[in-house]
């Protein structure tokens, strides 16, 4: 089977041969029609130079006749622009010069007879007569042939040859017509290398000129540089998330082999075997944790959060959420403080937004002092929900709280397995709070805690959830 070129194959050449065999289609359309309705001659007023001139022949053949029509066409001067024709009124038949430009005129008057001296104007002669003469006893109309100077733009384009007029539109049509596919082909060719370049990791790669192009490439150039800009903010969250997961995971694994390794040890006493037992199942259970928020982490920033939307009672959610907490902080002494009058409904996935409130609390009790309180408040606006949950800690100094809810970040590293935390309960929730539209926040408060601020739309729509 015939296989068309790579070159021609390209959307370049298709807009270019398709644009420029309409162009050629069009023209030549436009040729044959205007050919059949375009008037070939027409009577114009009698051309009185003409008349005179047509008369001094008569007048000369008169005082010299001619027994031959080869003398009486030799009469006429051979001055440039100006022909005799000859119509024998017997047989019809028309004798001229043999240039191709007489040849309308020849047919005209082989069609029609003429009585009275007219002016009548063709392509490139204005032919007046007739004038009857006699030669050799045959009766004859002579007729002047007289290139019209008063050219009109027409005419001197009919003048040009044949295959001149073809080759100058398709050569100025051929330019534009380039002109109009590089406008089509140069972006696509620009956003095909910013996604070559962009798979092989060159993860920056944009096109931000041809975006600002008002039109459908401009468009598709916007929602390329928006999907490489969330493509890289994935893969650099999950290059992130790897090499905290990498640096955290080797502290607990240290830690399990020094446990194992002082058990192993020969003569060693049951208590102390027992104990670093117990310390290596210690590290056990916080590896096991931290690999569980870290598989929800990524769960969350990879993928479209599949929300289970439902009615949810947030004041119900919100009680619930503090009883379990209330566990927790019964063993420092601390008590939970909410309350709030009458219902807060909206659309939540209870199970995800239950999640993060949990994370926010046990992080606000394992940061609150012995014997204190931790206030959750709930206010409602017109258009969302504000809860906020106040703990009495040491709260976090101004520079890091942009940090607060990034991965594994602590605000001091010491404190970290005082805690007991993973640093990743934080960046869980906003995880979680964000694919529900939402907004997180924290500041530090005038008990010289932190105050954790989530706002949540009343309504949610599956469709305008974020891809998170």
């Amino acid at each position: 089977m015939f296989k068309i070129p790579r070159k021609f194959s390209s959307i370049g050449a298709k807009l270019f041969i398709c644009f420029w065999l309409i162009i050629i289609l069009t023209i030549s359309i436009t040729r044959l029609v205007s050919e059949q309705f375009r008037t070939k001659s027409f009577i114009i007023p009698t051309h009185h130079s003409d008349v005179a001139k047509v008369e001094r022949i008569k007048q000369k053949l008169t005082l010299t006749p001619v027994d031959t029509t080869e003398k009486l066409l030799s009469t006429l001067s051979r001055k440039p622009g100006r022909e005799l024709l000859l119509k024998n009124t017997n047989t019809n038949e028309v004798l001229a010069s043999d240039k191709w430009q007489i040849a309308s005129l020849q047919t005209f008057l082989t069609e029609n007879n003429l009585d009275n001296l007219t002016t009548i104007k063709f392509e490139f002669y204005r032919m007046t007569g007739p004038v009857n003469v006699d030669v050799a006893g045959t009766p004859y109309q002579i007729y002047l042939a007289t290139i019209d100077r008063k050219r009109l733009p027409g005419n001197i384009i009919q003048r040009i040859p044949t295959w001149l007029r073809l080759a100058i539109p398709i050569f100025i049509s051929s330019i534009l017509l380039w002109l109009l596919t590089r406008s089509f082909t140069k972006p696509l060719i620009a956003m095909q290398k910013a996604a070559a370049s962009f798979g092989d990791g060159e993860f920056n790669a944009r096109i931000p000129l041809i975006a600002q192009r008002n039109d459908e490439i401009g468009a598709c150039a916007a929602s390329f540089n928006l999907m490489a800009e969330k493509l890289a903010q994935n893969i650099g969250s999950h290059q992130r998330l790897m090499a905290d997961v990498s640096h955290e995971l080797r502290s607990p694994m240290t830690r399990l082999q020094i446990a194992l390794g002082l058990a192993q040890q020969n003569n060693i006493s049951e208590a102390l075997l027992h104990k670093h037992l117990q310390r290596c199942e210690l590290e056990i259970a916080r590896l096991d944790e931290m690999i569980s928020s870290v598989l929800s982490l990524s769960r969350l920033e990879n993928t479209i959060s599949q929300l289970e939307l439902m009615a949810v009672d947030l004041k119900q959610l919100l009680i619930l959420c503090i009883e379990d907490a209330q566990y927790m902080a019964n063993e420092k002494s601390i008590n939970i403080h909410f309350d709030y009058q009458g219902t807060a409904l909206l659309q939540a996935d209870p199970n995800l937004l239950s999640s993060a409130l949990n994370n926010i609390l046990v992080n606000a009790i394992n940061y609150s002092h012995k014997n204190h309180q931790v206030t959750v408040n709930l206010t409602k606006t017109s258009t969302s929900f504000i809860i906020e949950i106040i703990d009495t800690g040491t709260g976090v100094p101004i520079e890091d709280l942009p940090k607060l809810f990034e991965p594994f970040y602590r605000v001091a590293q010491a404190r970290d397995r005082a805690t007991g935390g993973t640093g990743l309960g934080m960046a869980i929730a906003k995880q979680a709070i964000v694919a529900h539209n939402g907004i997180i926040s924290a500041q530090n408060n005038n008990q010289n805690g932190l105050t954790v601020i989530i706002e949540l739309p009343i309504a949610i729509s599956k469709n305008n959830t974020h891809e998170i």
